[in-house]
């Protein structure tokens, strides 16, 4: 067994922590558990590991004030949750002051769970190696310094594998952030994959209206969370398989301000939370956009792109009191509320795309990666 994966759980069901040791008992890594918080304080400072995972709602100490402590006096760990408690204020709890890889629920996949942890280890590893380079990279700056030129080629080829290893490393927060976006699509049988194909459509209309690499990632993250505010929603409103009532309706339009304050908080976010707050905002600023009636270029510019997506995955997606419409009745919908609901010169790019990819534009289960697709 290789000794230099080592994964920490900790709950205070004993139960629970027996059904994870007998699991990976077979995989390539050390297992420890603890069933207290501070018993798991003690257990890193003597048994150092890459990973851990811990429950939220513990006697002594929650999930969330624990990761807290361990960002505190371990911060290369990677730190993960799984609970079966999915309450707004623990996942954002979670992602501000413990700076979480992943929010798991149980009972959890074992398939799945075996698979973030993998990818748990590799971030891990990512980060040192990451941390190692910076390193690397300082001590020769000095000695470039008395160097001649014929050593820049060095120089270039050093900070070129620096910015692999950055993008990397900005790699694992878009799968971060489509975990959490799948989780709040998972709510609904029928809105499963919503958010990412959201992401994925805003990304090629972006593309098509020739905006920097920076731009269209920008796009894709806050398509990918432009609904993370459902998660603030009653089930029963985004689950009611009929349409819903003006008070429900009322309810669910609360999503893009709770969102919003989810992202806000978040670092790497700050652009993003915007994005997301206005993405129901109408171009012409009718009372029916919404939260703040914005029109035409007070709207941030992301979110009149997701609008776009966003209206045509949902209109070519089954719902329970109607079946996906064709393409060209999509187009036909797009045309009629272009320079109302939507902005012309996005709503003209989104037709240009359809005319050359026709179909295969909205085809389900494609794989995608940002990072190529705006290398291409």
């Amino acid at each position: 067994m290789a000794t230099d994966q080592t994964v920490l759980f900790v709950d205070d069901e004993v139960n629970i922590l027996k059904a994870l040791q007998r699991l990976l008992r077979a995989d390539d890594m050390k297992v420890l558990t603890a069933s207290r918080a501070e018993e798991a304080l003690e257990i890193l400072d003597r048994h150092p590991a890459q990973v851990v995972v811990t429950d939220q709602r513990m006697p002594e100490m929650t999930g969330v004030d624990f990761l807290a402590r361990v960002r505190e006096r371990h911060p290369d760990v990677v730190r993960m949750m799984l609970t079966g408690y999915t309450e707004i204020n623990v996942a954002v709890d979670a992602i501000n002051r413990g700076e979480i890889y992943r929010l798991i629920t149980k009972p959890w996949n074992d398939d799945e769970l075996r698979s973030t942890l993998r990818h748990a280890f590799d971030h891990a590893a990512l980060k040192s190696e990451i941390k190692r380079l910076n390193q690397v990279t300082r001590e020769q700056n000095f000695r470039l310094q008395d160097m001649n030129r014929n050593l820049e080629g060095m120089v270039r080829e050093r900070t070129k594998q620096l910015a692999a290893k950055h993008i990397q490393l900005r790699t694992a927060y878009v799968q971060t952030i489509r975990t959490l976006a799948e989780a709040v699509d998972a709510k609904d049988a029928y809105t499963r994959g919503h958010s990412e194909r959201v992401g994925v459509y805003a990304s090629k209309i972006a593309r098509e209206m020739n905006f920097a690499k920076d731009f269209i990632e920008r796009v894709y993250i806050a398509g990918l969370l432009h609904d993370v505010g459902k998660i603030g929603v009653r089930d029963a409103v985004i689950t009611k398989p009929e349409r819903l009532t003006i008070e429900e309706y009322e309810e669910i339009k609360q999503h893009p301000e709770i969102g919003y304050r989810i992202l806000e908080p978040v670092d790497f976010l700050k652009d993003i939370a915007p994005c997301v707050r206005h993405h129901h905002e109408w171009y012409d600023g009718s009372d029916r956009g919404y939260p703040d009636r914005l029109r035409g270029d007070q709207i941030p510019l992301p979110s009149r792109i997701i609008l776009v997506a966003d209206t045509v995955e949902a209109m070519t997606s089954d719902r329970p009191y109607r079946k996906a419409l064709t393409l060209e009745a999509v187009v036909s919908e797009v045309h009629k509320f272009s320079g109302t609901q939507f902005d012309p010169k996005i709503a003209e790019s989104f037709l240009r795309v359809i005319e050359r990819e026709g179909e295969s534009f909205i085809k389900r289960d494609q794989k995608f990666d940002i990072y190529s697709f705006i290398k291409d």
